[in-house]
C-alpha cells in the first residue's frame, strides 16, 4: 500500500507540476484510484492553503470543500457507494498529526489501526501517508485509508461516537533516512538555496532567483554543507530536493 500512496502523489505532483490544477480533474482521479482498488476505504488529500491552484476563495464551502476553500477532498466508501466530502481534523496538530507530520517531515507515513466516525457508524481503518512536494517544500498531503477488522479490544462498527477511544492514534515515518535527518537540520532559506542547487543552478543564478547577494548564496552553501555532512555541491545534490521540508 506505501508504494499505490506514492504512485498516487507522484502522479498529481507531475500534473500540479506543468500547470494541470483543475479541482475537479484531480478530484475525480482520486476517485478513480478508489474504484480501482476495492480493497482501499477512502482517498483523500490536504493542500496547504493556496497551495493548489491559489483559488481558495472561490471554493469556500463547494462540494468536498469547507469554509476555508482549501483543497481537501474525500473519497471514501459507505456500502457500495462513493462518496465525496471535505477532509475534517486536519487544522491542528495532535488530533491532526497525520497531516502535520508527514508535511513537516516530507517522509512516507503510516498509522495503525484507529476508530472514525463516518455517518453515524464507527470504522476501525489503517492509513497510508503522502506529501506532496515541489520546488523544496510541503504543498500538501495525500492519504489512501483501508478498512481493518476491529483490534481484540477494540468495538466493531457501531452506531455511537461515544465508543470511540479517545486515544489519538500514533503517526510513524515508514521511509526515514540519515538523508531526512539532515535535510530537517536545514533552515526555510536553507532548503530554497539547496533545492535551486540540486537544479545545477550557480551561486548567481541562486541569487538572482531569491533576490539576495551571491555572498550571502555562498554563506548558505557552506551552512548546508556542514549540516548535511558534505563536501560539495555534488554530494549536497544526491541529496535529493523532493525529500525537503516545509
Amino acid at each position: 500500500m506505501p508504494l499505490f500512496v506514492e504512485r498516487l502523489a507522484q502522479t498529481i505532483t507531475a500534473l500540479h507540476s506543468v500547470g494541470i490544477v483543475s479541482r475537479s480533474l484531480h478530484t475525480e482521479i482520486y476517485r478513480n484510484a478508489l474504484e480501482a482498488h476495492p480493497e482501499v476505504f477512502s482517498v483523500w488529500s490536504v493542500w496547504e492553503p493556496n497551495a493548489f491552484d491559489g483559488r481558495d476563495n472561490e471554493y469556500r464551502n463547494q462540494p468536498g470543500h469547507d469554509a476555508s476553500g482549501r483543497f481537501i477532498p474525500s473519497w471514501h466508501r459507505i456500502g457500495d457507494q462513493l462518496e465525496l466530502s471535505p477532509v475534517h481534523g486536519y487544522e491542528t496538530q495532535g488530533r491532526g498529526d497525520w497531516y502535520w507530520i508527514p508535511k513537516k517531515t516530507g517522509e512516507l507515513c503510516g498509522m495503525d489501526p484507529y476508530a472514525v466516525l463516518i455517518n453515524g457508524a464507527v470504522y476501525w481503518i489503517t492509513s497510508e501517508l503522502a506529501p506532496v512536494l515541489a520546488a523544496g517544500k510541503t504543498l500538501g498531503v495525500i492519504g489512501i485509508d483501508t478498512q481493518v477488522e476491529a483490534p481484540v479490544n477494540g468495538m466493531s462498527s457501531h452506531r455511537s461516537s461515544r465508543l470511540i477511544p479517545r486515544t489519538l492514534p500514533s503517526v510513524r515515518v515508514l521511509a526515514a533516512s540519515e538523508k531526512t535527518t539532515g535535510l530537517l537540520r536545514l533552515t526555510k532559506r536553507e532548503r530554497e538555496v539547496h533545492y535551486w542547487l540540486c537544479q545545477g543552478k550557480s551561486n548567481e543564478d541562486i541569487a538572482r532567483i531569491l533576490v539576495v547577494s551571491p555572498h550571502t548564496i555562498k554563506n548558505h552553501i557552506d551552512h548546508i554543507f556542514q549540516k548535511l555532512g558534505v563536501e560539495n555541491r555534488y554530494a549536497a545534490a544526491l541529496l535529493h530536493p523532493t525529500r525537503s521540508v516545509h
